[in-house]
């Protein structure tokens, strides 16, 4: 008996420690004016410089510490890069989801987008 008061209180923290796969994430933001992740790269590429609202499918998630996903539209998949200022839950592959950020230029010269938020269905 003592054995199962074990293992099922074990279950039990370690299903509190899992993020749920849906919410907001980062700071918090208005889901309006939402654009697929090639016309916010298009607009920023033509001197637009400002925060975009992206939004996409999770295709991937960081499974280490949530600091990546990966969005799917059509048939483009684009990181989103949180550099550990929040964390996403490792089981939102596949959910509906906005993101709220800046395109960076990297040291290497790539474009990458930097969210502040993100919201996930």
């Amino acid at each position: 008996m003592r054995k199962l008061f074990v293992i099922l209180l074990a279950a039990s923290l370690f299903a509190c420690k899992q993020k749920p796969a849906a919410g907001s994430f980062g700071e918090a933001f208005e889901n309006t004016g939402a654009v697929d992740f090639k016309s916010a790269l298009q607009a920023y590429e033509a001197g637009k410089d400002t925060s975009y609202i992206i939004s996409g499918t999770i295709a991937n998630v960081c499974q280490g510490e949530g600091c990546w996903i990966s969005f799917q539209n059509d048939s483009n998949e684009f990181l989103i890069n949180t550099h550990e200022k929040f964390s996403m839950p490792k089981n939102s592959q596949g959910k509906k989801a906005v993101a709220k950020g800046k395109f960076v230029k990297t040291e290497e010269g790539e474009v990458e987008f930097q969210p502040s938020g993100v919201l996930i269905e």
